[in-house]
């Protein structure tokens, strides 16, 4: 997948061209940039349209072959749209405005087309510039899929601890890792950019890495095999994230165990990612695997088919009834489930007198037929707002 023509324009080097036609086509993708000089020239005589560039080629140029001839702009522009380029910019050696032709032509068909000024890029940073980008894309969206691979696939050790080794040749034995999710939408340009920042900063036997909206950080260190207690591993959490140059407050943030061995790190990685969604479903920064409770068991196998069911028995015979009875219940019961079960802290959130949260609790039992057994009923509402809130956040 290549940059497209608005990441683009973020870029130092067209950070400063003027879109004068074509706003609708910023969602082009450019795969590479190339150069136009001459070789509209001669062709544009007998009128022909020539084929001269690859498809979603981000074309530069000088229009030195119109210099003396302003109606072969037209014609030239005709012949990149007929080649599939994403776009065109013009540096404003022999022309500062381009004809109103050739402008309803571009916007008609949502080709964009720059200015930019003589004094500024050179060609052939442009060139390089976008190429270096696509290969930096290119390189996120390939590490993103084998993170994936470790999230998803079940994988032998072996094979772990290789892939391990591809993402970072000097990832030592003692592994850890953070996931960290934007509490406000950063834009996939953005990310990429923090990402590069992390890695220029961490050290070579630590890395980051992006995977659909979040952050991955791994944290790795000599195999020393000694046992890391609660308190010297959380010492040891703030101090790499101390070092982290964010404002860690923007984030959900969760935390994996402490692995004596890089070939348990998609175990680490799902840790991370579960402690991060608990994170943010209770609304805290900070959430440590460890910490998580029964999420241990529900993040796993939320999708599958039992659990679907199980939540829909729980929570959607509650949603029918306060569908059917103008009621909410369901607010009620996760706000319960969120207290631990307690009465006068749910009262609190939901603004209601303990005896009318009381009452709705029991006749959430008489819903689910739960009347008889207070654990039974506390359990299986635990279970199914948890998954409730699960599918809410994913």
């Amino acid at each position: 997948m290549a940059i497209t023509i608005l990441e683009a324009m973020k870029l130092p080097t067209l950070k400063d061209f003027e879109l004068i036609a074509g706003y609708r086509g910023l969602d082009r993708e450019i795969q590479r940039a190339s150069i136009l000089d001459y070789e509209y020239e001669k062709s544009l005589s007998d009128k022909p349209i020539q084929t001269y560039f690859e498809k979603e080629d981000f074309v530069i140029s000088s229009l030195i072959y119109a210099k003396d001839d302003p109606s072969l702009i037209l014609e030239s522009v005709k012949g990149l749209v007929s080649d599939g380029v994403s776009g065109l910019a013009v540096k404003n050696i022999y022309y500062d405005v381009l004809p109103d032709e050739v402008i309803r032509y571009a916007n008609k068909m949502d080709f964009p087309i720059f200015m930019f000024d003589k004094r500024g890029s050179y060609y052939e940073d442009i060139v390089t510039e976008i190429y270096d980008k696509n290969k930096e894309k290119n390189n996120l969206r390939y590490q993103e899929s084998k993170i994936g691979i470790l999230l998803k696939e079940d994988m032998d050790k072996s094979s772990v601890k290789n892939m391990a080794k591809d993402f970072n040749i000097s990832f030592k034995d003692n592994v850890f890792s953070l996931c960290l999710k934007p509490k406000k939408y950063i834009d996939e340009n953005s990310l990429s950019n923090i990402i590069n920042s992390f890695n220029r900063e961490l050290g070579v036997s630590h890395s980051a890495y992006r995977y659909h909206g979040c952050i991955f950080i791994i944290y790795t260190f000599e195999d020393n095999h000694k046992e890391k207690r609660r308190a010297e591993f959380e010492t040891l959490v703030k101090l790499m994230m101390n070092s982290l140059f964010l404002d860690l407050n923007d984030y959900y943030i969760g935390i994996s165990n402490f692995h004596k061995y890089i070939d348990e790190l998609n175990f680490v990685l799902k840790q991370s990612m579960y402690a991060m969604r608990v994170a943010s479903i209770e609304e805290i920064n900070i959430k440590y695997y460890c910490e998580i409770g029964i999420y241990k068991l529900l993040m796993p196998s939320y999708s599958e088919s039992y659990m679907v069911n199980f939540n829909t028995e729980i929570v959607g015979n509650i949603k029918k009834y306060d569908q059917k009875y103008g009621t909410d219940l369901l607010k009620t019961a996760v706000e319960y489930i969120k207290s631990n079960g307690n009465i006068k802290e749910t009262a609190k959130i939901v603004n209601l007198h303990e005896n009318s949260v009381r009452y709705r609790i029991n006749r959430i039992k008489e819903i689910l037929n739960k009347t008889n057994s207070e654990f039974e009923f506390y359990e299986e509402l635990s279970i199914g707002i948890k998954l409730y809130l699960i599918y809410q956040n994913i």
